[in-house]
Order: C-alpha cells, then structure tokens, then sequence
C-alpha cells in the first residue's frame, strides 16, 4: 500500500472510530419539556440536573430541553408526559383539573406547617408508605418532588397582628385559603397573580398571600407595605416525571442514575427556590416593606379553621377506596410532634 492509501485508509479508520464513538456516547436521546424558562429557579435547576445526568451516564444519555410549555402544559403534564409528548417534564398533578386525587388533595392537610422541609420529609415518608400515590400516577416514573416554601400574609394598610385585623380585608387567595379567611371576616378573592399587582396598586385589593419572591419576581414589593409571617402551607408533590414506556426502555444502569438522582433533584429545586426567596425578601427591605412575626397562638387559631375542610376532603377520598383519614391523621399527628 502507497503512502497515499495508506494515508487515506487510516483516516477512514480514525473517522469510523469517532462516528461509532459518538454514537455510543449519545445512545439514549431525549426531550424535556417544562412550563418554566431557564432563568426560573425551577429551570436553573433543571438545567443543572441535565449536565449531572450526563456526566453520571459517560454521555450515553442525550436530553434536549423545551422551556416555557412548548411541549406540555403544566395542568395535564401528567397525562401528556404519559401519552409520549416527551420523555421527561415537569408536571404538576395539585393543578390538574380531574383525577390524581391524592396528589391534588394532601396538600391541604399540611395546614399550620411553618417548615417545608418538614412538609417535605413527611410527604416522602407517605409517598413510600402508600403505593397508591404512585399508582394514581401511572404511566411516569416520578425523578423528583416540589416543595414550595410558606406563603404569608402581604398587606397595603396594617400589618397583621391578630385575627380581627382580617375583618372586612379582600385579599387575593389561593381556594384552598378562601374558607378560612371567610371564617374571619375576610374575602378571599382567586384571580391571576397576573392581575394581582395592579389590583394591589389601585387598592381593589388589600392584600395577598404569595412568598417572599413574589415581592421581587412579581414586584409586590412596590405596592403593599407590610409583610406579616401568617403561614400557608403549599405542600409537597411529583414535579417531575418520565414517560413510562421511555423508563422501561432503558438498562438497569441508566435507570439506576435517574433513581440516584431523585434526592438531589428535589434538594436543588427547594435550594435554589429558597435563594429566590431571600432575594424577595431583601428587595422588599430594600422597598421599605416592613417585616413582623406573628404571635404563635395567632397561628394555632387560624389554622384550626382549615380543619373541617380537611376532614371532608379526607372522608372525600375515603368514600374513592382512598386512605384519606390515615394519610390525614400521619400527617397532623407528625405536625403535633
């Protein structure tokens, strides 16, 4: 063989061995789909999860993401994910508008808990407990939890200081929050966080319940005053899932990585939302918003009113074949320790 041939042979060589390379190192491509952009705590998270999943599997695993819902919308994730819109997304079963019964549900019974880490390790312990909640939930392997932090109380007029302060008060709400402020003379009123700042601006509304952040990514901290420490608890759920027939598809290996993640996962997604939160905070003492801790009898009291709407829930999912009394009594007894 000529120098040339041989030149040219080797290079050939040299080129198949990169191409079968490359092929090895992207053999398992795929898509995630998320409501939310790269900049969102949530997206930073995802993003970091990504590079981790790839380094862990040598490159074997390829995964492309698609923010902002281009993919799959937040209230039916689960079902989109489960019907192969995408290998993997974001979802969020609390906001579904049917089914997913036990995911929906138990968040209103975390009432009174001030710690989402505590919120979150309760959940887990139930989440392993009962096999039902992965089973509502059939057709995704669930690779992460959500834990959303205590929202409070943000007011234009008065800080809150005790339950009579609520009285005559009309103040953006969650439902799951309208019961209880209506036990005590306020209104809750349930539109978009959208519309929320210029209602606020123009006193339609005398305040909100949202997170500290929300001073900051929602600029509430330009048009309420005071911020009172009056915890709503957000629960815990699965927020992020694969395809069923994706997850089967992949070696024992690659499955293991995915299921070694599943902690950090959730860990950055609380850490990296809590770093949102104290930014939130300290724009709104950089707005002057004035800060107060609320008396913990003032808490107690104001918690109780959400525990006849919790025991009908959880009778509600009795009736369904569904735990909803143990689940609830765990997770007021663990509350009370």
């Amino acid at each position: 063989m000529n120098l040339k041939l041989a030149t040219t042979a080797a290079i050939a060589a040299t080129s198949l061995t990169l191409l079968s390379g490359g092929v090895l190192a992207q053999e398992f491509q795929l898509t995630y789909s998320t409501s939310y952009s790269p900049t969102h705590p949530y997206g930073a998270a995802d993003e970091l999860w990504i590079e981790r999943i790839e380094e862990q599997t040598d490159g074997r695993v390829s995964i492309t993401p698609f923010w902002g819902g281009s993919l799959i919308t937040s209230r039916e994730g689960v079902d989109e994910l489960a019907a192969g819109v995408a290998d993997i997304a974001f979802i969020a079963p609390i906001y579904a508008s049917s089914g997913y019964d036990l995911s929906r549900v138990t968040p209103q019974f975390f009432y009174g808990y001030e710690d989402a880490q505590d919120v979150l390790s309760v959940y887990l312990d139930l989440w392993n407990q009962y096999p039902q909640f992965a089973e509502e939930l059939d057709g995704v392997k669930v690779l992460a939890f959500n834990v959303g932090t205590p929202m409070h109380l943000m007011l234009r007029n008065a800080p809150f200081e005790e339950l009579a302060d609520l009285q005559g008060l009309r103040i953006r709400s969650a439902v799951d929050y309208v019961g209880a402020l209506a036990n005590f003379g306020a209104e809750g009123v349930t539109m978009p966080m959208t519309d929320t700042y210029p209602s606020l601006q123009r006193g339609v509304l005398d305040g909100v319940i949202a997170p500290y952040e929300a001073l900051k990514s929602l600029s509430f901290g330009e048009v309420i005053n005071y911020y009172s420490e009056l915890p709503h608890s957000r629960g815990a759920y699965p927020s992020r899932a694969m395809n069923g027939a994706t997850w089967d598809s992949l070696p024992e290996d690659i499955q293991q990585v995915f299921e070694d993640n599943i902690e950090w996962w959730t860990q950055t997604n609380y850490e990296l939302f809590q770093e949102a939160e104290d930014a939130g905070r300290a724009y709104g003492e950089e707005m002057g918003v004035q800060f107060n801790a609320v008396d913990e009898a003032v808490i107690a009291e104001y918690s109780a009113a959400f525990e006849a709407t919790a025991q009908e829930a959880a009778q509600q999912l009795d009736a369904k074949g569904l735990p909803g009394t143990e689940i609830l009594q765990q997770i007021r007894s663990a509350h009370q320790d």
